[in-house]
């Protein structure tokens, strides 16, 4: 594996979703940014090759309350259910591009960053980085959107390495960064 990309997906394609790549060989964030369409972020995720893509949207085709969803909440994880307005077109974008992106060549995950910091007991991407033991390197973080996908870079990375947890049921699972 040479790249992990996190993707903070946005539920309408003329929204910023925000992309982050680390390049596993230097353990350095190497790209971020914002993409738009969906064909803009296959054509990225497609020259990258990444092993993993790790994804911060409910990957479900049936946008209603999951299984994963209830059991994130026990363990005291604020997920928005996937039956929310706004959470519904997310919900059928993510699992349109996750069908469109998972194949022999690149594994789709899902994640939720505010929960991948509390879980690894960090306050921001930045400790997570350092957690980690990636370098964010000169690259300016924008928004919101871009820290967020810095999370799920750092969650399909780790995914590679084994150092995940994971939250699953029947319907789903969620990923996140294991406490160290």
């Amino acid at each position: 594996m040479r790249y992990a990309i996190g993707l903070d997906l946005a539920a309408k394609q003329d929204r910023c979703s925000g992309i982050a790549v680390i390049d596993s060989c230097y353990r350095e964030v190497v790209r971020s940014g914002c993409l738009r369409t969906d064909n803009e972020i296959i054509s990225f995720v497609s020259d990258l090759k990444p092993s993993v893509i790790a994804i911060d949207a409910p990957l479900t085709n049936k946008p209603e309350m999951r299984e994963v969803d209830k059991l994130m909440i026990k363990l005291g994880y604020r997920v928005f259910p996937p039956s929310f307005k706004w959470m519904r077109q997310l919900s059928l974008r993510g699992y349109e591009l996750m069908t469109r992106l998972n194949t022999p060549e690149f594994t789709v995950i899902e994640t939720h960053p505010r929960s991948v910091l509390k879980h690894a007991g960090v306050k921001n991407f930045k400790e997570l980085l350092d957690l980690i033991g990636v370098k964010l390197g000169e690259l300016r973080v924008m928004n919101k959107h871009v820290e967020d996908a810095l999370i799920a870079s750092a969650v399909a990375y780790c995914y590679v390495l084994g150092c995940v947890s994971k939250v699953s049921s029947y319907d789903g699972a969620i990923y996140l960064v294991e406490k160290m």
